[in-house]
């Protein structure tokens, strides 16, 4: 065993004496159906926005990890070294979110959940060959998500108007987390399927990429536009520089998608900065009528841009954040300082950032730490995408799940055990966690 690892066996003995009996129940092929399951959890958490009360929310969440788990232990007996790095800034980083709960307790569920369950769901998925495991992952993210986009299809007439397609979903941008996860994990099995020569299957996960890519690009949401370009970049970049044999044709569908999302970003970021000029003037114009007082807001077209324009008030939240940093987090992830300070009223916000989330949440150090797992999780995605790219096309599936998340992360708080982008980052983090990375469970 290598110096930067430590043995991860225990954790399974621990994992199979807690578990006991229900190991042997239990079948491999039921990890699918367990993993659709959790996945569609998660989408339903997103499409509801905190359907139940959260510690409810999370207990479920883990019984579901739990089946997870259990159909993923079936059957498998090896040895595990665990990478040193990544084990310290899980612990470190959870263990500061659990601190800031002994603070303040609306944070303990999701950081004890966080601290203890999914180290065993990463010892467990190290244990077991990746294909394995990425397959029946991917697979459910589709699965997992398609029944909500149907409804949402049926119900409500797919359309790009302003302010965004939302279907059946919460908020439109909820809407987007889903479709993001949905389209990369389809296009990446149409991806393998191609690879494996498989074309029907492989037909079917680009209609159903496509699909989900739509409704995505109808939601208006940046965020996620950006992450679907953004993963779309590197992996085929990725595969440019390591497998292609054509690599004109990969180029030439690389520099389309940059074209196309730079044309859609800049299109929907005009769209939505003169349709909140359009209204805020309107309101003014009533609010003078109403009161008989003056217009003091200029025209649209006299208005100047500003970074709230472009980021749709985020940058405000964001440095407001900046300037009310603490060690231990704050009670309530509602940037109550910018609330007071823009008079936003019952309008309740937050980070809008997974990373300046975590550390108005739960304190600076849990934020940092946040950042420097993040930082070492995609290094090692992409080392691992490097050393298998020649043995197997599911080796880029940590990578992208990494790209997504950071992208999506930049603008949204999603870091958290089951919303639908966190869980699927975090469900593919197992082969990262072993201290070996040529290792591939097999």
């Amino acid at each position: 065993m290598s110096k930067s690892s430590v043995d991860g066996t225990g954790f399974l003995n621990i994992y199979d004496r807690l578990t006991g009996v229900f190991n042997e129940i239990f079948d491999s092929r039921l990890l699918t159906v367990a993993l659709i399951a959790l996945e569609g959890y998660c989408v339903l958490f997103t499409q509801r926005k905190f359907p139940m009360r959260w510690m409810y929310f999370v207990l479920f969440g883990m019984i579901l990890l739990l089946f997870v788990t259990l159909s993923a232990r079936t059957g498998t007996r090896r040895r595990v070294s665990l990478h040193k790095g990544m084990m310290i800034l899980w612990f470190s980083l959870h263990g500061m979110m659990v601190l800031s709960g002994l603070f303040y307790q609306d944070w303990l569920p999701e950081s004890v959940s966080l601290l203890i369950c999914y180290p065993f769901t990463f010892t467990v998925f190290a244990s077991r060959s990746d294909d394995a495991t990425f397959r029946p992952i991917l697979r459910a993210c589709v699965i997992g998500a398609l029944p909500f986009l149907i409804a949402s299809w049926i119900r409500v007439p797919l359309s790009p108007a302003y302010p965004g397609y939302m279907g059946i979903f919460y908020d439109a941008n909820c809407l987007a987390m889903s479709c993001v996860v949905m389209a990369t994990a389809s296009f990446l099995l149409a991806y393998v399927n191609y690879v494996e020569h498989k074309l029907g299957l492989m037909l079917l996960d680009c209609v159903l990429g496509i699909l989900g890519f739509a409704t995505l690009v109808c939601t208006l949401s940046r965020s996620c536009l950006l992450a679907f370009c953004g993963v779309a970049l590197v992996l085929i970049s990725s595969i440019i520089a390591g497998t292609a044999k054509h690599p004109k044709r990969w180029l030439a569908a690389i520099a389309i998608l940059v074209i196309l999302g730079i044309a859609g970003g800049i299109k929907i970021t005009r769209d939505k900065i003169w349709q909140a000029y359009e209204e805020d003037y309107a309101l003014a114009i009533e609010v003078s009528h109403r009161d008989n007082v003056p217009v003091t807001l200029p025209k649209p077209e006299e208005r100047t841009l500003t970074m709230d324009d472009l980021t749709s008030d985020r940058w405000g939240i964001w440095t407001e954040i900046v300037h009310h940093i603490t060690w231990n987090g704050h009670e309530t992830s509602v940037i109550r300082e910018w609330v007071a300070k823009d008079g936003a009223g019952d309008r309740h916000f937050n980070a809008h950032n997974a990373f300046l989330g975590i550390i108005y949440n739960n304190g600076i150090i849990a934020g940092l730490l946040l950042i420097a797992y993040t930082i070492l999780a995609t290094v090692r995605a992409f080392r691992y995408y490097w050393l298998h790219r020649h043995k197997s096309p599911l080796a880029c599936t940590p990578l992208a799940f990494c790209v997504v998340f950071i992208l999506v992360g930049m603008f949204e708080s999603v870091y958290a055990p089951f919303s639908v982008i966190g869980c699927t980052f975090l469900l593919v983090q197992a082969p990262l966690w072993r201290s070996n990375l040529e290792d591939r469970g097999e």
